[in-house]
């Protein structure tokens, strides 16, 4: 039978993010202002309008949203906010969506001033122009009909601004807490290029980080933020993609997975050290491949080695061939291309003991990220093993609170498996 093309969103923030400029963004993919501000209205929220208009940066046409508030400086609490979301009659996406990103807000919040979540009081992000770019973002993504979210690198300015604390640092740190774990990039400007709205929408929205992926492309657009620079464009931009239709058998099972066109670089290697190997394959992975690995061999003369493999999009292969070739003295390598089965994913992120980390969430199981548990375990005294088991009884906790007891019973699937 032939599917029907699933709708991805690659986002590209190089130039920064902000909710405003999420929000923009997804207007200009068409997305409908007034579906979101319909949705909006239902919240007990009031003294906020939603406008869309067209403005330049850089003399590039963007999408701008317009969020205005006569409310003045309010501080709410990220546990009203959150009971706010549950209570309300948002579609079960948007509300699932916006508390993920007030949630992800709150613990990083929880953690720079060593409180708990339930103390946390929002300042910038709890203000109504704030709920509105975080929900309304979500209701503009639910409109678009996006099956897949994934983001390329975030570029990050420098320099310092002036917050509800007082002088912070850029980034700040809610944003730099926000984005470890995804891609970064700098931006030579002394500016907040990426807000702490910005970057908990990125993390939680996205499910990759990855070059833009393959497919028809139906869309793009610009979402601008308020200031324009000379130096670059203050906009984000966005690419809709419909997924190639993939003609499968009759009764051939595809267990929710999307093809996905790839490329396997191989080489055998019998005159390089071990660190090198490991050397590399960081160095690709680092570099955007979707994985690298080695495999014992044994080569003519009966001489040991290892065949190194990289897997990865098929715009990656020069960049990484030409990486192989340089850091493995290699004279020669195999390029094969394959078809990718991809499940869905995301990323959550829990608080343990005061560090965050992250979990990857898939249809049969949750895995808390390594990085993360090695970086927690050092600070902790602890042992990743243990620390593993710790973040996933939080993860299934906070699945509990909104997903009910099905998502409970795969991550305690998973948390059998590593512990």
């Amino acid at each position: 039978m032939t599917e029907q093309p699933g709708r991805s969103l690659w986002l590209d923030p190089s130039f920064g993010a902000s909710g405003d400029m999420m929000l923009g963004t997804l207007f200009g993919l068409g997305a409908s202002v007034e579906v979101v501000r319909s949705g909006l209205e239902t919240l007990p929220v009031d003294g906020w309008s939603l406008e869309r208009d067209v403005v330049l940066r850089c003399s590039l046409s963007c999408t701008r949203a317009l969020v205005s508030s006569t409310e003045g400086h309010h501080h709410r609490t990220w546990s009203s906010i959150d009971a706010m979301l549950e209570a309300s009659s948002l579609p079960e996406n948007v509300i699932r969506g916006a508390r993920a990103t007030f949630r992800r807000l709150g613990e990083v919040e929880a953690g720079i001033h060593n409180v708990s979540i339930d103390e946390v009081h929002f300042h910038e992000v709890g203000a109504v122009d704030a709920i509105i770019d975080i929900v309304g973002a979500w209701l503009a993504l639910d409109a678009l009909q996006v099956e897949r979210v994934l983001c390329g690198p975030i570029g990050l300015g420098h320099g310092s601004t002036t917050a509800a604390h007082g002088r912070l640092p850029i980034p700040a740190p809610a944003t730099t807490d926000l984005l470890i774990g995804a891609n970064v990039q700098p931006v030579d400007v002394a500016a907040e290029t990426v807000t702490p709205t910005g970057a908990a929408l990125l993390v939680t929205m996205a499910t990759e980080w990855g070059p833009m992926p393959a497919g028809r492309l139906v869309g793009s657009s610009r979402g601008a933020g308020g200031r324009d620079p000379e130096q670059y464009p203050n906009a984000i931009s966005a690419y809709l993609l419909e997924s190639t239709e993939v003609d499968r058998t009759p009764g051939e099972a595809t267990h929710g997975a999307q093809p996905h066109q790839a490329m396997v670089l191989t080489t055998n290697l019998d005159d390089v050290t071990a660190e090198v190997v490991g050397h590399v394959i960081n160095r690709c992975l680092d570099a955007g491949a979707d994985d690298a690995w080695a495999t014992p061999v044994v080569m003519k003369k009966a001489r040991p080695g290892v065949a190194l493999h990289v897997l990865c999009a098929p715009n990656l292969v020069d960049a990484l061939s030409g990486l192989v070739f340089a850091e493995t003295g290699t004279l020669g390598l195999r390029v094969a291309p394959v078809i990718k089965q991809v499940l869905p994913r995301r990323f959550e992120h829990v608080m343990v003991r005061g560090q965050s980390i992250a979990v990857k969430v898939g249809p049969h199981g949750a895995k808390p990220e390594y990085e993360d548990l090695a970086r927690a375990a050092i600070v902790l005294d602890t042992t990743v093993r243990a620390l593993s088991a710790e973040a996933l009884t939080v993860f299934e906790t906070q699945q509990g609170e909104t997903s009910g007891d099905g998502e409970l019973a795969k991550s305690e699937n998973a948390r059998q498996t590593h512990t």
